[in-house]
């Protein structure tokens, strides 16, 4: 289906797509339990363009690289070109920060911005060495500073609420407890959007959803107690923002085309 600003009864709604956990390696074709991860972001971010004719926020929200090189990073920045109006990286686990830094300029990774009449928060739940989720008082003050008069989302890359998946969910934000305090007392959020698991999913914290998106390349499967993986094929993130504060979510998935997975595999690095 595609969606753009004339599907919306508002021309002035806003278009923000959420890409994730591409794990790109050093060199193109590199794969991740037998799939090639390149092509798979292709392909997605080939749905991407299909489906949306302007695209006002692009939310690349972590685990972009597979270890964290510069050539991961490098080779990502041309397969954006054009995409969005504004590009926003986040760092996953897999993610070296520094060096995410030195390859992107400056202005793709604020931790906040303001579109129209939304606000967007962008937390960094990365812990160096970790793979698991944390987020520092400097993360947190960034909430705290939200606008209650006006529409926010926050997007981080881990997950908060466990999911039923025991493999992944000790891997969650670990003082999730501390922002779900600050949720509380900020009613003007609308969402807080993850990536990590490698899976949608949509859970509620009070009238606040808590929303997580598939992985461009290989998917974990819902609800495993070890680690497996699911037969889903990649896909993004699409939401449509209203300036009265209504909105729209949805997945789109990547169809017609076959991926090679390994779905033997207990796990990677």
């Amino acid at each position: 289906m595609k969606h753009t600003h004339s599907d919306s009864d508002n021309a002035t709604d806003l278009c923000v797509v959420q890409v994730s956990d591409c794990h790109l390696g050093r060199e193109p074709g590199e794969r991740l339990l037998g799939m090639d991860t390149d092509h798979s972001l292709d392909e997605v971010l080939k749905l991407v363009r299909r489906n949306h004719s302007h695209i006002d926020l692009l939310v690349m929200s972590g685990d972009l690289s597979a270890d964290g090189d510069a050539s991961a990073y490098q080779r990502l920045l041309p397969k954006l070109e054009g995409l969005a109006a504004q590009t926003v990286w986040l760092p996953g686990n897999h993610d070296d920060v520094p060096t995410m830094q030195r390859c992107v300029d400056t202005a793709q990774m604020p931790s906040q911005i303001t579109l129209g009449d939304w606000q967007f928060r962008f937390l960094n739940s990365a812990v160096p060495d970790e793979v698991g989720g944390h987020l520092s008082d400097s993360e947190l003050n960034a909430v705290k500073s939200l606008n209650s008069e006006q529409p926010a989302m926050i997007f981080l890359h881990h997950h908060l609420r466990p999911l039923g998946a025991a493999w992944l969910d000790e891997q969650r934000v670990d003082n999730a407890d501390d922002l779900f305090a600050l949720l509380d007392e900020q009613p003007s959020v609308a969402a807080v959007v993850s990536g990590h698991v490698h899976q949608q999913s949509d859970t509620r914290h009070g009238n606040q959803r808590l929303l997580t998106t598939p992985s461009t390349c290989i998917q974990f499967a819902p609800g495993s107690h070890d680690f497996a993986l699911d037969d889903l094929n990649p896909g993004y993130r699409w939401f449509t923002l209203s300036a009265n504060g209504d909105w729209q979510t949805g997945i789109e998935r990547v169809s017609g085309v076959t991926f090679t997975v390994d779905r033997t595999a207990n796990g990677y690095a």
